[in-house]
């Protein structure tokens, strides 16, 4: 399908027929009994065409879109029903107090929900959108740097699953997965009645042409709270046998709550802190090629530095290699550490400074909210433990779980893109320790146990900075190594929950 600007608008990716009806059986197949269907963005009508073409004597079908053209459409095709009623109505204006007084009966929400951001309809000033609010209440750096986005049909079926909560309706929609666990999350942290919750995925790109994770998201309403409920993840609609079960335990969403009960004790915060490498996002002016002796910036200019500032760096592609060549990138480090000032590179590195003037139009031009308040030419994820000489550091890119060692080149500490995580320390004896323990069977039982494959982000800080090493060293029979290791250091334990 076509990506169209109308498309994006309305989180348009119509439902195939057969998929449709894939789905109405599924339903069938329950035996669960529902007066009233309804299809809140019905589009041009599979899914209500879907439901006509069972033997299921459903008292009333209803279908709502906010695109006129689609309601004038189904209207003139399903006619001939007198139980199909087909509105044109804007889900975000719905009055849900009315609706229940209206249905009374045991319902069932079914459909396929727009595909899209709330960050991609402000760019294109879409109207069918939700009140625009930090829909999670991030706080500060989470909230600038983006997890504050979200899905448009997470904000619709989080209603339909209020509405459904207490009573003996259900929902079944066609969404993103990362957003049915979202959703998934959203019944357990706050307590919704529902009875039963499942994930079956779907080919989203045999049937949409889009690259993404789907499902099919299946709830049921209950007069209680059920404590635990897990989330069961099937392959596909046919599935009868789950092929593992998510859970949610101390506000966290378990990727595989089978394998993750058995490593419980590893998740109770790192002795250290992980951290992301440096941030500059101006890849062309601060980072450089070698050579014949010379550094080589990204506009294919060769420019002569001094040595003071430039540091050999990694980025995500190496780290997530099973062995790491010479450093390939150096990096322009402003800082040593944030707020720092940049006015004394000057002095200190004149031609360095001159240099960084010549692009200080890029540089200063960074849209990023994190620069507007800092010193010119400023860069992040910088600190003490930056310059540190032995690091472990694992690709927050790649679909591995590959932690490598890190040193120096040249007499200088390797510095790491802001696409990397890592461990700092003084001591290479310390980092090799660390590294076995991370690279252990254990270690990587427990991160599965955690990880989504289909995250955007595989890999980050507040995933790695929940493994406990001493858990995995008593796991591993190596806590008199781990103790002696780290018998001279001032291990600060901190608790992630």
């Amino acid at each position: 399908m076509k990506k169209t600007k109308s498309t994006i608008a309305f989180g348009d990716f119509q439902t195939p027929l057969p998929l449709a009806k894939q789905v109405v059986n599924f339903i069938d197949k329950k035996s669960l009994n529902f007066e009233v269907i309804i299809e809140p963005n019905c589009g041009l009508g599979n899914f209500v065409k879907a439901i006509l073409s069972t033997n299921k004597n459903y008292k009333k079908i209803i279908g709502w879109d906010i695109n006129k053209d689609y309601i004038k459409f189904l209207k003139q095709d399903t006619s001939k029903y007198s139980q199909v009623k087909i509105d044109r109505q804007d889900f975000f204006s719905l009055n849900w107090d009315l609706l229940n007084c209206q249905l009374q009966k045991p319902s069932l929400f079914i459909g396929n929900p727009p595909w899209v951001t709330n960050t991609e309809l402000a760019k294109l000033n879409s109207k069918n959108t939700p009140d625009k609010s930090n829909f999670y209440h991030y706080q500060g750096l989470d909230a600038i740097t983006g997890k504050s986005n979200f899905d448009i049909s997470e904000s619709m079926l989080i209603k339909i699953l209020i509405f459904i909560s207490g009573g003996k309706s259900a929902m079944a929609f066609l969404i993103k997965t990362s957003v049915a666990r979202k959703l998934y999350a959203y019944i357990c942290k706050n307590e919704l009645a529902i009875s039963e919750v499942s994930i079956h995925k779907i080919d989203a790109w045999k049937y949409f042409q889009v690259n993404v994770s789907a499902c099919l998201f299946f709830a049921q309403g209950n007069s209680c709270h059920i404590k635990n409920l897990l989330c069961p993840v099937y392959n596909s609609l046919n599935e009868t046998i789950p092929n593992h079960n998510i859970g949610f335990i101390n506000q966290k969403l378990i990727a595989n709550i089978t394998m993750y009960k058995k490593l419980i004790d590893i998740d109770q915060g790192c002795e250290f802190k992980w951290r992301s490498g440096i941030k500059h996002d101006c890849n062309k002016v601060m980072e450089f090629e070698l050579r014949e002796g010379n550094l080589k910036n990204g506009f294919d200019d060769l420019v002569n530095l001094e040595n003071t500032y430039i540091y050999p760096m990694y980025k995500s592609s190496d780290i997530a290699k099973n062995t790491l060549i010479l450093p390939r990138k150096y990096l322009l480090v402003t800082q040593k550490k944030i707020g720092d000032n940049t006015a004394n590179i000057s002095i200190l590195a004149p031609k360095t400074w001159i240099y960084l003037q010549k692009y200080a139009y890029l540089l200063d031009s960074r849209k990023s909210s994190i620069y507007k308040s800092a010193p010119q030419f400023a860069i992040f994820g910088v600190g003490e433990y930056t310059f540190k000489p032995f690091k472990i550091a694992i690709s927050g890119l790649y679909k591995n779980l590959h932690f490598t060692k890190v040193g120096c080149f040249n007499n200088k500490p390797i510095v790491l893109d802001d696409t990397c995580y890592m461990l700092s320390f003084d001591y290479e004896y310390q980092a090799d320790f660390v590294l076995s323990l991370l690279s252990s069977e254990i270690t990587q039982n427990f991160l599965k146990s955690l990880v989504f494959e289909d995250n955007k982000r595989f890999i980050t800080a507040s995933l790695l900075n929940r493994i406990n090493l001493k858990a995995i060293a008593l796991h591993l029979g190596k806590e008199k190594e781990y103790n002696e290791c780290f018998k001279k250091e001032k291990i600060v334990q901190y608790s992630l929950f």
